[in-house]
């Protein structure tokens, strides 16, 4: 059996669950480059391909959020496309379509697309493969589009090597002997042989930490990531080089902390600065040998656009201006701002409040600056703010209504309704910018009744009176176990559950 049929039938015999990767979407894709000065095509009426859609988790939010873009799936397992385009019907999405392909045999005919989006395969196929999704992205790429690659990377994966090579080794070693040991019983195999090492090897206390966070994932993630016959890590310089061959090149990280690491010593960006000599790759190469890099989610365009691209740390206000902002921030006991339990400087306190007032609303660079007296710092505590992952940005504005009475809306009900229906549900559940959002059967069932006829007091007397009747239970937390009634519990609870639709905006408007 050849490589191709072999990983075909692992696929379909052991699927993925699908999941929507933020990092990998179109929207993040235009708000990443839109910092760094380049526009890329309007996201309502764009043309997305991804490459390995699996059940398609990954752009059905997408889908969902824009109903006059056109998305196609390609994968090789036709268990997960078919499921997949069932999903879709379910939802009674007309824009989305999975295809059930092998990629060498995709070709011109599809058109030309302006976001494509390849999450979860580079490093997992043989090199005849690698240059074919090249190829296509070459080929297929409208003239100003993106495309997003991940993969593994080294030098972070020679550490995880270690690991596979044992896990495999001993799979191997167990079937010469005699057993027979196929599927998901690799990845108890696997386990013990990690823990074995985590117990009684020499091995650096980070490869060891490595262990416990293996242990923790999923066993489909497990089979898939540590037991494919490929997987071919890269330094992110020899990726590059890749690209170059079919006039692309690596633009940034769409995680943008990859690119633009905050250090705090000074003399670390000075000395890389130093060596690199305004080559951002080899700028970012540095800084994956500082710290110890083992994935990336590249940015790619066509070499062509690479002078319209700022591809220094240095970005320019005209390109700042242009983006969209919010956060919510709370005080800890001294009235300091925090974030994720870290205290925020006071510099930024003028930009929070501001946040916090427009909040769920995004606010414009652009508009927050004419507002406030801004001095030189600035843009440079906005920069921090984006760096450091403390606030959301956007290519566009965001601007949330609040209506009496709240309706769900119809393309997020049936979402909703088959979170709640799947016993295994093969896509996550996640917002219009695709982050997993995790909610509970509890939450999504009073998501329904915001239907736009009920007022909030009518949903808090529907939830009470099946409490009543045993339909529904309270359950109690340490935080409202003796200082909240039952009644401020649920209206607390249906308060969250509106903010959540809100925010997400998962509302009729």
């Amino acid at each position: 059996m050849d490589e191709v049929k072999i990983v075909e039938k692992q696929y379909n015999e052991v699927p993925y669950m699908s999941k929507s990767f933020y990092y990998t979407l179109p929207e993040k894709q235009k708000t990443v480059l839109q910092l760094l000065g380049f526009e890329t095509p309007e996201l309502k009426n764009a043309r997305i391909l991804e490459i390995g859609c699996s059940f398609g988790g990954n752009i059905i939010p997408f889908a969902i959020a824009h109903p006059n873009a056109e998305i196609i799936g390609i994968d090789l397992a036709e268990v997960q496309v078919n499921e997949g385009n069932n999903i879709i019907k379910f939802l009674g999405l007309d824009n989305i379509k999975l295809i059930h392909k092998n990629i060498m045999d995709f070709d011109e005919s599809y058109g030309k697309f302006d976001y494509i989006i390849c999450h979860g395969v580079f490093s997992w196929v043989i090199e005849e493969v690698q240059n074919k999704i090249l190829e296509i992205i070459k080929t297929q790429l409208s003239d100003n589009g993106s495309a997003v690659i991940s993969y593994n990377t080294y030098p972070g994966w020679k550490n995880v090597d270690i690991l596979r090579d044992i896990m495999q080794f001993r799979i191997e070693s167990l079937n010469k002997n005699g057993n027979q040991i196929e599927s998901y019983e690799k990845v108890r195999y696997g386990k013990g042989a990690i823990e074995f090492l985590e117990k009684f090897s020499f091995l650096s206390e980070y490869t060891k930490a490595m262990v416990a966070d293996i242990k923790e994932k999923d066993a489909y993630y497990i089979l898939h990531e540590y037991f494919e016959a490929s997987n071919t890590p890269l330094y992110l310089y020899d990726f590059n080089k890749k690209l170059l061959k079919y006039d692309l090149f690596h633009v940034v990280d769409s995680d943008i902390s990859r690119s633009f690491p905050i250090f705090s010593d000074p003399q670390v960006e000075i000395s890389v600065e130093n060596e690199c000599a305004g080559d951002h790759i080899v700028r970012e190469q540095y800084y994956d040998y500082l710290l110890n890099r083992q994935f990336r989610v590249s940015i790619v365009t066509h070499l062509k656009n690479k002078e319209k691209i700022n591809l220094t740390k240095m970005v320019k206000i005209d390109s700042l201006n242009k983006l969209n902002i919010r956060g919510y921030f709370q005080k800890n006991e001294e009235g300091k701002y925090i974030r994720e339990g870290n205290v925020l400087v006071d510099e930024l306190n003028e930009i929070i409040e501001n946040l916090n007032v427009a909040f769920p609303n995004t606010i414009s660079i652009e508009s927050l600056a004419k507002k406030l007296n801004t001095d030189e710092n600035f843009y440079q505590r906005i920069m921090q703010l984006i760096y450091s992952k403390t606030i959301e940005f956007f290519s566009e504005k965001i601007e949330i209504y609040k209506p009496k009475k709240l309706k769900l809306s119809e393309k997020y009900r049936k979402y909703v309704e088959y979170a709640l229906s799947a016993e295994n549900p093969m896509i996550s559940f996640s917002n219009f910018s695709g982050l997993v959002t995790n909610v509970s059967k509890t939450e999504l069932s009073i998501m329904t009744l915001f239907n736009g006829e009920r007022s909030d007091k009518e949903i808090e007397n529907l939830i009470k009176t099946n409490i009543e009747n045993g339909n529904l239970s309270i359950t109690r937390t340490e935080e409202n176990s003796d200082t909240r009634t039952d009644e401020e519990i649920i209206r607390d609870f249906i308060k969250n559950v509106r903010e959540f639709l809100e925010i997400n905006m998962m509302y009729e408007k």
